[in-house]
């Protein structure tokens, strides 16, 4: 079942065309995936902080404005072995428009020693249980 996240769009987000700015969705995907680092580290200790970004993309669907409800969807793409790729929607709360979507490849990650480690048993136990029907 999918994480889902909600917001509002925010003046300082629009641009000169008034409509939510290309760069702001990719901050919205990163809100939405705060709820799945607190369900993979319940700690969060930026002392000891386990996951990097390897690479994010989005593809543009429909325009967000000024103070328009949104809803982003998270759900586990694909689970590899040290990383995993979250496929995030993102719509407009009221009428479900589908508005954008992007994906975030991550990396379970020793910052310490620089390398990439496998995800752990509870690690992928949570991803599956965002994973997309196969």
């Amino acid at each position: 079942m999918p994480l889902t996240t909600t917001l509002q769009v925010r003046f300082n987000e629009c641009d000169g065309l008034g409509h939510v700015n290309n760069a702001v969705y990719y901050t919205y995907m990163e809100t939405a995936r705060i709820e799945l680092f607190q369900m993979l580290d319940p700690e969060m200790d930026l002392n000891d902080w386990k996951l990097i970004v390897a690479s994010t993309s989005c593809e543009y669907k429909s325009q967000a404005s000024f103070a328009q409800w949104l809803k982003v969807t998270t759900e586990a793409e694909r689970i590899g072995n040290s990383s995993f790729t979250l496929l995030h929607r993102i719509s407009d709360l009221k009428t479900d428009e589908l508005i954008a979507v992007g994906r975030a490849v991550l990396v379970h990650y020793d910052y310490r020693r620089q390398r990439s480690l496998p995800l752990t048993k509870e690690m992928r136990n949570t991803l599956q249980s965002l994973q997309l029907p196969q």
